[in-house]
Formats: C-alpha cells, sequence, structure tokens
C-alpha cells in the first residue's frame, strides 16, 4: 500500500471517529428568516468544528414544533417565546437557555384598509386573522389591553393554522387584518399587493421573539454539548453581522426564498433582530403579559426556574477568550449584562421575575 493510499486511509478513520463522537443535535425551527443562525452555523461548518452533528428540521407551526420537543424528538426548538410558556405554564418540564429573534410580526391588510388602521385604537370592533400560540398575537393583546381597549370583548379574533391562511384571508376580505412574521408580510406585499399597516413593534419595541428551549432533563445531561452549541450559534450571529450578502444566500438558499424577499426583512428595512441572547428581562415581561392578557391557565410556576443563562454565559465566555478584541462578540457581552441581571436573590423582584429594562 502507498504512502498515498496510507494517508486518506488514515483521514478517513479520523473523519469517522470525530463524527462519532460530535453530539447529535435535532434542531426544530420555523421557516422565517430570523432563525438564519442555525443555518449558517450549518453551512459555515461552525456546528461540526464545535463537534455538534446537527440535523435541522422544520415545521409548520409553532404548536407543532413545541408539541415535538416535548415529545423528545428535538434536542433544540425554536417556536416563538408564547407556546414555549403556554406549555411550561401548563407543566411541560422546559429550559430556555437562549434566544434567537427579536421583534419580527406585522400586521397585513387590503391598501384601502391601511389608513384606517393607524394606531390601536382603530382595531375596536376589526376582526383580526392570526396563527394559532403566535408572538404577535401576545404582543398585540398586550397592546391593546394596554391602550383601554379589551382583547377578548372589543376585537374578534380568528385563528389559522399557519401563515399562509391569515394571508388568504386578508386576501379575500374574510377578516379585516392579519398578523403574520417575517417573511410572510414581504411576500404578501410583493405577491398579492396586500399592505403592512403596522409592525407589531410599532405598539411594543424589542419584544422577545424565538426563544431557544431544551428539555431541562436533555439540558442538564449534556451541558458542554449545549455549551458548544451555542458557541457555534454565537459565531454565527458574528457572521450575520459582517457578511451580510452571503448570509441573505445561506437563507434564502435554505428556505427557498427570493433573495430580495431576504435581504428587505433583514437588513433593508430591519423588521427584526436575530439574537442569540437569553432575554431574561424580555422572557419575564412576556409571561407577565400573557397572565394579564388572560393567556395562560391558572399556575403556580416560578418562571425562572425554566430559564438558564449560565451554559450561555460559558459559551460566550469561551467566544470572547478565544476572539478578545472583537466589536461584535465585545457587544454582546454588553447585551447580556443588560438584560440578564437579576435583582437580588429573595428580593420581591426577584422572586416575581421583574426585572427593568
Amino acid at each position: 500500500m502507498t504512502i498515498r493510499c496510507l494517508t486518506v486511509l488514515l483521514l478517513a478513520v479520523i473523519m469517522a471517529v470525530a463524527a462519532e463522537a460530535a453530539d447529535k443535535f435535532r434542531i426544530g425551527y420555523i421557516a422565517e428568516p430570523a432563525h438564519g443562525l442555525h443555518f449558517i452555523a450549518d453551512k459555515k461548518g461552525y456546528f461540526k468544528e464545535e463537534g455538534i452533528a446537527a440535523e435541522l428540521f422544520q415545521f409548520s407551526t409553532t404548536a407543532e414544533g413545541v408539541g415535538a420537543l416535548k415529545a423528545g424528538k428535538l434536542e433544540v426548538g425554536t417556536f416563538g417565546t408564547a407556546a414555549p410558556l403556554l406549555f411550561i405554564a401548563r407543566g411541560a418540564d422546559f429550559t430556555i437557555f437562549a434566544g434567537m429573534m427579536i421583534e419580527g410580526q406585522a400586521i397585513i391588510a387590503k391598501p384601502e384598509n391601511v389608513n384606517l388602521l393607524k394606531d390601536l385604537k382603530s382595531f375596536k370592533g376589526k376582526t383580526v386573522a392570526l396563527g394559532k400560540l403566535t408572538t404577535g398575537d401576545v404582543i398585540f393583546r398586550g397592546a391593546l389591553k394596554k391602550a383601554g381597549i379589551d382583547p377578548n370583548k372589543d376585537i374578534k379574533v380568528l385563528e389559522f393554522p399557519g401563515q399562509s391562511a391569515v394571508v388568504e384571508a386578508v386576501r379575500k376580505g374574510a377578516v379585516d387584518a392579519g398578523i403574520v412574521f417575517a417573511p410572510h408580510y414581504t411576500l404578501a406585499e410583493k405577491k398579492y399587493g396586500l399592505k403592512v399597516s403596522n409592525y407589531i413593534a410599532d405598539f411594543h419595541p424589542d419584544y422577545t421573539c424565538c426563544r431557544l428551549v431544551a428539555n431541562t432533563k436533555d439540558f442538564n445531561a449534556k451541558k458542554d454539548a449545549y455549551k458548544r452549541f451555542l458557541i457555534a450559534i454565537i459565531r454565527a450571529y458574528k457572521f450575520y453581522k459582517v457578511h451580510h450578502d452571503e448570509t441573505v444566500k445561506i437563507i434564502s438558499s435554505t428556505l427557498k426564498i427570493e433573495e430580495d424577499v431576504v435581504r428587505k426583512d433583514t437588513y433593508t428595512n430591519a423588521t427584526f433582530q436575530s439574537n442569540p441572547d437569553p432575554l431574561t428581562d424580555g422572557t419575564l415581561e412576556f409571561w407577565n403579559i400573557m397572565t394579564d392578557i388572560g393567556y395562560l391557565p391558572e399556575n403556580n410556576v416560578k418562571l425562572l426556574e425554566h430559564i438558564d443563562t449560565t451554559v450561555y454565559r460559558q459559551a460566550l465566555d469561551e467566544v470572547l477568550k478565544r476572539y478578545p478584541n472583537d466589536p461584535v462578540y465585545q457587544q454582546m457581552e454588553e447585551f447580556f449584562e443588560k438584560h440578564n441581571t437579576l435583582p437580588p436573590l429573595g428580593t420581591h423582584e426577584h422572586n416575581h421575575g421583574k426585572i427593568d429594562r
């Protein structure tokens, strides 16, 4: 056997051993550009470099995805904030350990109706379509209540199983408006001439959207693997912030969505932020809104027991150690400190999950 053949054989053995040693992570996501950090970490080889054998699974709805997570079919779920919190309130033993998205939902209407929906009070008496268990639903209802409008009485809500059905209801005039997430509002504008009347962030800036969630048992048993998973995601965030053109191509090819649509939502209009920070403050605020609008069943859940920022902190520390002078990672450090610092243990604010934003 020649030296060249021996070298090839040795490399094959090393690769096989490395693949066997990698931790298998089944990652669930929804087809939206904001979940692009998963795609970047996969396509750029960050998962592989950190010892993660990633398998990506696309789901049509948040409820379907969170159900798969609860059934043990996923190591990571990326499915809004509303659905995981509702499952936790119902007794699911989930841990929220990082994030993926901030903002990203909009209200669409026919062009002739857009000027009639300029503020929250204009929605009184209107019929609004939305996807069940979506982030936009909760934040919109919370904003209505804050504006003095009863979201359970003063508007009519029609729930649909998916985003396409919401768009179709608006197209046909079956509803006055619909709440959808990216890229569906831009696709609705491009394909059907519908218009965005409002972004949900107009009513509640910087609200928390998709979280990274695991079954607590899995998370506690494999914290080192989850740390390496997050290192890959943090590295992907740096790529997303710096390499716009290639990020657009990766997301477009993965989701089979036109590049101009991806670019518009991701960068031109920046209708969302892809950000892996755990956002403890935003998650607790979301829980309080769900409670306030009657979205959750009665429960004795202490949500802080279902949020773990320690592994993300370790992952970010490792990345900062590798790249101590990188401005993107330094900004991530500042962002983490701002949004995940709890009041002192034992105080009323700590026990009730209240953090000043």
